[in-house]
């Protein structure tokens, strides 16, 4: 494992490389597009609110969370 940081140039790009996600937050109804951000980490817009972050654990909560095609 690299103990290194990436710059940020490098976390963007790896950004653009992962395919935008969309998340349905059963709790609220409301549907995300999730941004790759770096391991592990996502960030999540909704169409209208506050920006949310959120890990892969967090999302593969299925009572909370459902990828949408």
């Amino acid at each position: 494992m690299n103990t290194m940081t990436d710059s940020l140039a490098v976390m963007r790009i790896n950004a653009q490389c992962h395919p935008l996600a969309r998340y349905l937050n059963k709790l609220s109804g409301i549907r995300y597009s999730a941004l790759y951000e770096q391991i592990g980490l996502y960030e999540l817009n909704p169409l209208y609110g506050k920006v949310r972050h959120a890990t892969d654990e967090e999302l593969a909560n299925t009572e909370v969370w459902e990828r949408l095609p």
